[in-house]
């Protein structure tokens, strides 16, 4: 398949899963990039050490995953 039928057919999908998509894509850039990643996405998905955490507020803060009015900081 093509780059431009992949990208007919991203533009159909709705929103929900073309951020599914991207966060695949992007998972498939570190595990191309960086052998270990997986290793290490196991190691803090375990880690129950709650001062390693963040809320999910400055998660989505740190991925700019809420819209607001505010120009970033």
């Amino acid at each position: 398949m093509s780059i431009d039928a992949l990208k007919e057919e991203m533009a159909h999908l709705d929103l929900k899963s073309r951020k599914h998509l991207v966060g695949y894509l992007l998972s498939l850039n570190e595990r191309e990039e960086d052998p270990e990643y997986l290793a290490k996405l196991g190691r803090k998905i375990d880690d129950k050490d709650p001062s390693h955490w963040i809320t999910l507020e400055e998660l989505e803060r740190r991925l700019d995953l809420k819209k607001n009015d505010q120009p970033p900081e």
